[in-house]
C-alpha cells in the first residue's frame, strides 16, 4: 500500500481532504471533509491517513509506504507495539513494515483540546470532568468533534446528518462549537465492524486536526477492572493501552473516564441539566433520537430507573415503552455475563430493587436458548470434523 500527500478541494463552505492510495486492490481515495473555517486545523503530515489504513493493510499483509512526512513518534509506536497490541484482539491481522519518506518531531502543540461529542452517557461524563467543573486550562475542552467514521451505519448520510442536526443546538447550549467531519473511511473495513475498529477510525480525526488540536479526549467504555488484552469483538477493552500509542509529539490521546464503572457514569450524568432535555444513547439506525427499546436504550433506562432518576428524562425516552419492554429486558441480562450488565444487577440488589418474577422466568429461558446454540453449534462441529477425518483417511476430496 502507498499513500500519497494531502490534496485539497473546496466546494462552497467545505473543505475536502483527499488522500489517494494504491494497494492490490486497486487505486482509491480516502477522504475527510470539514467546514472550510478550520481549515487552519489542518496538518500536512499523513499520521491520520496512516492510522486509518493500518487495519486495513494489515487485514491485507501489505507494508506501508508513506509518500510524505509523518510523526517521529507515531512511526516509532506503529512500527511494531501497536500492531502486536491491535493483533491480540485481532488474530487475523497481519504484521507489516512501514517506509515513510521522512519523519519529523513536532514542536509547536496547538491549544485546543477536543473530544467527540454524541449526546451519549459517556459525552457528558467527560464533559462534567473537562467543561463543567474546575480543570487544568490545557485539560478544559475547546471543541467537540461529530464524526462520520462508521458508528452511523454504512452510507446512512441521512442519519448523520439528523444527528448533526439534533446535537447542534445542545452544543450551542454548552458553549462550545460542534465540529462536523464526514469520511468515507468506513468503505475500507468490509468483514471488521465498527465496534471492533472504532478508535483508529476516530483518531485518525484528530491526528489530521494537529494544527490546531493539541490534546483529544476520548471518552472511555470499561472501567479499569474490566480491561483486558485477548481477542475481543470491542476494541475499547484496549483504549487505555492504546491511546498513548497514537499520539504524537503535538497531539496527546487520553482515554478518560475508566476510573468509574457504567453505572456510576450514568449517576454522574443525571447531575447535569443539559443533559435532561439532550440525552441521545440509541443504537436505532432508523432515526435520530432514542428509540427506547434498544439494546442501549434499556440498559440505560433501567439503570436510572434502579436509582429513581428515570422521569428527569421522560423529554428524551418514551417511559410508556420501556415500561412494555422491562421485564423481558431484565430476563435477558440476569445471567448475562457481559460487565456493564452486571454492574446494573449488582446495583440494583445494593439499591433493593426488585426484579419482576416474570424476569427470572425468561431470564431461564434464554439461559436455555443460549445452551442450546451452543450445544448445537459443537454438534454441527463435530460431525463437520468426523466427515473431514473419514474423508482423509479415504484420500477423498469433499467434492469427489
Amino acid at each position: 500500500m502507498k499513500i500519497n500527500p494531502l490534496k485539497r478541494e473546496i466546494d462552497g463552505n467545505t473543505l475536502y481532504l483527499q488522500y489517494s492510495f494504491e494497494y492490490s486492490l486497486g487505486r482509491d481515495i480516502l477522504w475527510y471533509s470539514i467546514d472550510n473555517k478550520y481549515s487552519e486545523f489542518i496538518t500536512d503530515l499523513l499520521d491520520g491517513p496512516l492510522v486509518a489504513l493500518l487495519i486495513p493493510a494489515m487485514v491485507l499483509g501489505e507494508d506501508i509506504y508513506i509518500n510524505g512526512v509523518i510523526s517521529e513518534r507515531l512511526f516509532y509506536n506503529l512500527s511494531k507495539s501497536c500492531q502486536i497490541l491491535l493483533k491480540q484482539i485481532i488474530p487475523s491481522l497481519k504484521l507489516i513494515n512501514l517506509y515513510p519518506e521522512k519523519i519529523e518531531t513536532q514542536h509547536q502543540r496547538a491549544s485546543g483540546v477536543a473530544t467527540g461529542f454524541s449526546c451519549g452517557v459517556d459525552s457528558f461524563c467527560l464533559l462534567d470532568d473537562h467543561y463543567y467543573t474546575k480543570v487544568p486550562k490545557d485539560y478544559k475542552v475547546t471543541h467537540l468533534l461529530f464524526n462520520n467514521v462508521g458508528s452511523h451505519g454504512r452510507k446512512n448520510e441521512r442519519l448523520f446528518e439528523d444527528r448533526f442536526r439534533k446535537n447542534k443546538p445542545v452544543a450551542e447550549k454548552i458553549g462550545l462549537p460542534l465540529i462536523k467531519i464526514n469520511s468515507n473511511i468506513d468503505e475500507f473495513y468490509d468483514g471488521y465492524g465498527f465496534q471492533q475498529t472504532h478508535s483508529l477510525r476516530n483518531i485518525s480525526v484528530p491526528l489530521i486536526l494537529q494544527n490546531g488540536i493539541g490534546r483529544y479526549l476520548y471518552a472511555s467504555t470499561f472501567d479499569f477492572k474490566n480491561i483486558h488484552v485477548m481477542p475481543t469483538y470491542d476494541i475499547a477493552y484496549i483504549d487505555p493501552i492504546l491511546f498513548p500509542l497514537l499520539s504524537t509529539e503535538v497531539l496527546d490521546i487520553i482515554s478518560t473516564g475508566s476510573e468509574y464503572s457504567r453505572v456510576e457514569k450514568t449517576l454522574k450524568v443525571a447531575n447535569v441539566k443539559d443533559s435532561y432535555d439532550s440525552l441521545d444513547v440509541c443504537v436505532d439506525p432508523k432515526s435520530a433520537g432514542n428509540c427506547s427499546q434498544c439494546w442501549k436504550c434499556l440498559r440505560t433506562m433501567l439503570t436510572l430507573d434502579t436509582a429513581g432518576l428515570l422521569e428527569k428524562y421522560s423529554n428524551v425516552f418514551d417511559i410508556d415503552i420501556y415500561k412494555q419492554e422491562k421485564a423481558n429486558y431484565i430476563g435477558k441480562i440476569l445471567y448475562n455475563n457481559d460487565p456493564l450488565l452486571r454492574e446494573i444487577i449488582h446495583f440494583a440488589n445494593e439499591k433493593g430493587y426488585k426484579f419482576p418474577i416474570k424476569s427470572y422466568a425468561s431470564g431461564i429461558y434464554y439461559v436455555g436458548l443460549k445452551q442450546f446454540k451452543n450445544i448445537d453449534k459443537l454438534i454441527r462441529k463435530s460431525i463437520n470434523r468426523i466427515k473431514r477425518n473419514l474423508l482423509n483417511l479415504l484420500h477423498l476430496h469433499p467434492n469427489q
